[in-house]
């Protein structure tokens, strides 16, 4: 509406100015008749109405140019008048106004908007820190400090003098990656978690940190694992000490009067006590060697070598265990293995991770044992960012209520299980940085997965 009036206020003057050069052009063709008072007067005319034209132009590109130079510097205080005793100006001016408040309006409510989610980022427990690839520091929150010990900062590079290793950890940290960092805090060693995360925002590549304090977490789980083991060490002792401690009772007792504890005679040990006394000393025996073999078991948990890594490829390693595995595997239980994309490899120490492999694979043969159908299946793939190995069967699956602890040290529910496979292959698997999980439930089958 402001651009049709504007647009017809500069026709009408136009067509004025046009009009008049018309009567000049007339007027000079009769300059013989002494017309020189109408001449002047029509080039005064002329001059006047150009000027007007010129300056109703200016003045609108001069308060247009204010307008979009307030915008630009974001100075929403600028205000026009709205009495310029032109009505075209005075609605320009009001619309020009409008849009300011609106702009102000919306950025108040947008800095309102900024300090509530700045609030709630500062209390957040967890550690925020934002930069992007400049090193500019965009989120840092009130725990972040308390990690980084640097108060206000714009510069990324501006904390490394403070905390050179926690500097170091964050600069490298990769998006997706987890890191437990061991620091002081208010003279308090702590546990803190850091992970990465890559965002992206108005084209710019933005590095988001978190910094959360899991030491309670890590107690409170360290605390339970403990219990679980020294829950299944007092199971086993008990079950090997007590037949000794009875036994030796008895073997005692051949030996002693029973009236009044000395010792009997030699003419009173017959035959049948010799032959009882060699029985209960082999079964001693027995007992002493299991218990000496469950020491040693465990002494291959806490000795576990370090990793030699080297790069294969996991459809060598999946050939590998079905080679050495088929032969004890029984016709009614087939093996499948699928890798995608096929050379997909690995940086790992093959052989402890082919151990992980066998015994998965032998876990799953006893849970198809005679099952006529059992199928066992070796995936390999990609997903977020990691390379994953399964191991699928279709066979009893794992009760819920001991699936938790599969994976504690000689925990078990057979009967002549060791209970020492799953829990070093979880000490293999966290030996390279990765992870062993797994989905079961009762007759449905179970997948054990790798995640490297």
């Amino acid at each position: 509406m402001l651009l049709n009036k504007f647009f017809i206020n500069v026709s009408i003057r136009v067509t004025f100015i046009a009009l008049s050069c018309v009567i000049l052009g007339i007027v000079l063709q009769h300059l013989d008749r002494g017309y020189y008072y109408t001449l002047a007067g029509i080039v005064f005319l002329i001059v006047m109405q150009t000027l007007l034209l010129v300056n109703q132009v200016n003045k609108t590109n001069t308060d247009l140019d204010k307008f979009f130079s307030s915008v630009q510097d974001h100075d929403s205080s600028v205000r026009f008048s709205k009495e310029t005793n032109n009505s075209s100006f005075d609605k320009l001016h009001n619309k020009m106004n409008s849009v300011n408040t609106i702009i102000q309006n919306a950025r108040i409510e947008t800095e309102r908007t900024s300090r509530f989610l700045q609030s709630v980022v500062d209390h957040v427990d967890a550690g925020l820190l934002s930069f992007d690839m400049n090193g500019r520091v965009k989120i840092y929150n009130r725990a972040a400090r308390r990690y980084l010990n640097v108060q206000q900062t714009g510069q990324f590079s501006s904390m490394q003098t403070k905390n050179d290793e926690l500097f170091r950890i964050i600069s490298n940290i990769k998006p997706g990656q987890d890191i437990l960092h061991k620091m002081k805090i208010d003279n308090t060693l702590q546990s803190v978690l850091i992970k990465a995360a890559e965002l992206t925002f108005e084209d710019n590549d933005i590095k988001l940190i978190t910094f959360q304090d899991i030491t309670s977490e890590l107690e409170k789980k360290e605390l339970d694992s403990w219990q679980k083991i020294i829950r299944v060490l007092t199971h086993e002792i008990m079950n090997s000490t007590s037949p000794i401690t009875s036994l030796t009772s008895v073997i005692s007792g051949y030996f002693k009067n029973k009236d009044n504890e000395d010792p009997v005679l030699p003419v009173e040990i017959n035959q049948q006590i010799i032959s009882k006394t060699l029985s209960g000393l082999d079964t001693i025996e027995e007992t002493g060697k299991g218990l000496l073999d469950f020491v040693d078991k465990y002494r291959s948990l806490t000795f576990l070598p370090k990793p030699d890594p080297g790069r294969f490829t996991i459809d060598s390693l999946f050939r590998r265990c079905i080679l050495l595995m088929e032969s004890n595997i029984p016709d009614s239980i087939k093996i499948f293995s699928s890798v995608y994309p096929e050379d997909i490899s690995l940086e790992a120490d093959y052989s402890q991770i082919e151990q992980v492999l066998i015994n998965l694979i032998k876990n799953a043969e006893e849970a198809l044992s005679g099952k006529k159908d059992g199928i066992i299946n070796l995936k390999a793939f990609f997903a977020d960012d990691c390379t994953l190995i399964q191991i699928e069967d279709n066979g009893i699956g794992i009760p819920g209520d001991i699936i938790e602890d599969i994976f504690v040290p000689f925990y078990t529910t057979k009967t002549h299980g060791s209970g020492i496979g799953l829990s070093l292959s979880k000490q293999i698997m966290q030996n390279h940085n990765g992870t062993i999980s797994v989905n079961s439930a009762p007759n449905k089958g179970s997948r054990f997965t790798l995640k490297f």
